[in-house]
């Protein structure tokens, strides 16, 4: 059995004219092209319509089961063609979004809010990951599109630049050098420091040892955390200080003081990365919101 969208417009046209002359005339077709069309519609379903005489129309127990199911088939069939056409233009359908906490604490709500107010029909969701695990995910398909940071250029993705700002000093608040408005480098040699581990941002950790060794120091690390809320509780409990991005000075961590760096301090870069095969409109859109979003800040 095939039945046309048409066929089915036509039929609806007819049921609410019960006139083949004026339903004609609305669908500005021939009375006989629109007999036709009923005719094969009636012949394709195996049953009568409409109950034809010289002087009146009327529908038949199928037209009326007919009449009942038509206007939804053609509101689902209308709703899947505006589906692709948003789908090809990147407004509909699901992005799946990959963002280190640092830009969660800084750019990331601004970008997602941006793409909600822009494109309400696209679902966003959003996943924290390290950097080292989005690039994987990327690569993978898991991920449409990651927020990174300091990742070094691959071949199969594009990463490019946000926001770049200097690290600060991160101090338990009762420590002698959160009394000073700025710290020394050479003041870190002797203390403790809390990391990240280095799987899960090599590019991120190597900046952090090559600026201590350029101050003449290697930093000696005491303890690890796998989140910033982790080093940050870390550092507020005295167990050492820490270098991190100024975006999680937003955070405002009880018993933790940010102070500046000396001096040059490294630049910290966060980073949309996707892949560069990748053609879908979503991602553009997306890229285009945190360009727009970062632009003021780069």
């Amino acid at each position: 059995m095939s039945v046309e969208l048409r066929q089915l417009r036509a039929f609806l046209t007819v049921a609410a004219e019960l006139h083949f002359s004026r339903a004609a005339q609305r669908l500005h077709v021939s009375q006989s092209a629109l007999s036709q069309q009923i005719r094969s519609l009636e012949n394709n379903l195996g049953a009568p319509l409409f109950s034809r005489t010289s002087r009146l129309v009327e529908l038949t127990t199928a037209g009326e089961a007919l009449l009942e199911a038509a206007p939804r088939v053609l509101f689902e069939a209308d709703r899947a063609v505006q589906r692709v056409r948003q789908a090809a233009e990147g407004t509909a359908g699901v992005l799946v979004i990959g963002s280190v906490s640092t830009a969660l604490a800084s750019v990331a709500p601004q970008i997602m809010r941006s793409m909600r107010g822009e494109f309400p029909d696209l679902r966003l969701e959003l996943t924290q990951m390290d950097t080292s695990a989005q690039l994987v995910a990327l690569a993978e398909h898991r991920l449409d599109v990651a927020l990174v940071r300091e990742a070094s250029p691959r071949e199969a993705l594009c990463v490019e630049q946000l926001v770049s700002e200097p690290l600060l000093t991160a101090l338990p608040a009762d420590h002698p050098l959160a009394e000073q408005e700025s710290v020394r480098p050479e003041d870190l040699a002797e203390e403790p420091f809390v990391l990240w581990p280095r799987a899960l941002g090599a590019d991120f950790f190597d900046v952090i040892i090559s600026y201590c060794r350029d101050h003449g120091f290697s930093p000696r690390i005491v303890a690890e955390g796998n989140d910033v809320e982790t080093q940050l509780g870390l550092v507020a409990s005295g167990v050492g200080v820490s270098l991190q991005p100024p975006f999680y000075s937003n955070l405002r961590m009880v018993g933790v003081a940010f102070r500046p760096l000396v001096g040059s301090a490294p630049r910290i870069a966060l980073q949309v990365a996707w892949r560069r095969d990748d053609t879908s409109a979503s991602v553009r859109h997306f890229v285009t919101a945190a360009r727009t979003v970062a632009g003021p800040r780069s």
